[in-house]
């Protein structure tokens, strides 16, 4: 079978390796269908992951297809599944508390454990989600980052008629305010890029967009911060109503808090790291039930590559252009 490795940061290759074998008991075989390219995969190819190791198989944004079950597993051969790509223990203290995502023995497929980049592979059942025939394999492909903003956007609490600001106009931005659009939000989508902007309004019609610049303050019941810029978080405060939620997804390595105006404001700043099970199972089901979603869903992909054009599609993906890149792994086809 074939499959993608990372040997080394810049050195990616495919090539021929030996089939996955049976699964055992609580596992699946897979073969993957397709997959997506996102910013932790283009920072493990140029080496700016301190928790990546190497060499490594990548792929972890995924939609496959069972092949395989083993003893104890509640899915069927033709099945076809997502993955959560983050591992945790059901045992320690935040497992406990059904925070999985914070696991303090988490592993992360693609970047410290071999990843979903392969034809042939086999995995613990817990972390392959059903797929809705309503929902497509492009769509199910894009399924773990709409995971990661359905559990920010929660994470909020944002509601219909609240005015919400997304900081960051890149995928994880596009997705939180398609996300909040659809449960009937005012959202205006700020960056930095005119282009990414652009982006963002052909994908969710009506949204507003603004320059960072052109931001008026104290205006927004909830700010998202997806941009993971230094300064986001300070322009986070700045724009925040008194009383209102700032959600922190993106992952600058610092940031600066203007203290005095935070804590006069009395706001609140959440943390909001990946996902858990229910993320996904949610996620799914408002595909499954809002075809306008969907459709809005399709455009944020850019194209899918066949696996033999790996290199195009990374390509994309290092390139900072808008729209999420895929590998097909199943007769894909460029577009």
């Amino acid at each position: 079978m074939r499959q993608l490795v990372m040997e080394a940061p810049s050195r990616l290759r495919l090539c021929e390796a030996e089939a996955a074998g049976s699964p055992g008991d609580g596992q699946v075989r897979l073969h993957t269908i397709m997959g997506g390219i996102c910013g932790s995969d283009t920072k493990v190819y140029h080496g700016h992951l301190r928790h990546a190791s190497y060499p490594v198989r990548p792929g972890h944004e995924l939609v496959a297809r069972v092949v395989e079950v083993g003893a104890g597993v509640d899915l069927a051969p033709g099945d076809r599944v997502v993955i959560i790509p983050n591992t945790y223990c059901g045992e320690c203290v935040p497992c406990r508390r059904g925070q999985t995502n914070v696991c303090v023995r988490k592993a992360s497929i693609g970047i410290n454990a071999p990843g979903g980049f392969a034809e042939d592979w086999v995995i613990e059942a817990k972390y392959a989600v059903p797929v809705p025939d309503e929902v497509s394999d492009v769509e199910a492909a894009m399924v773990e980052p709409f995971a990661v903003a359905w559990h920010a956007v929660h994470r909020a609490r944002v509601s219909a008629g609240d005015e919400v600001l997304i900081l960051g106009s890149g995928t994880e931005g596009a997705l939180c305010a398609m996300l909040a659009q659809s449960l009937g939000a005012r959202v205006t989508a700020a960056d930095v890029r005119e282009d990414r902007l652009a982006f963002v309004r052909r994908i969710v019609p009506g949204v507003r967009t603004a320059l960072v610049s052109e931001l008026a303050p104290d205006r927004y019941a909830v700010v998202i911060e997806a941009a993971g810029a230094p300064d986001a978080i300070a322009a986070a405060v700045a724009c925040v109503q008194p009383g209102g939620c700032i959600v922190a997804l993106g992952l600058a390595e610092e940031a600066r808090l203007p203290m005095q105006v935070f804590v006069r404001k009395e706001a609140s700043l959440l943390g909001s790291i990946i996902y858990v099970r229910q993320d996904f199972v949610d996620a799914l089901a408002r595909l499954k039930g809002d075809p306008a979603l969907r459709q809005a869903f399709d455009k944020l992909c850019a194209g899918v590559w066949p696996l033999e054009a790996y290199a195009e599609a990374y390509h994309h993906a290092l390139s900072g252009k808008p729209g999420k890149a895929l590998i097909a792994f199943e007769g894909g086809a460029s577009r």
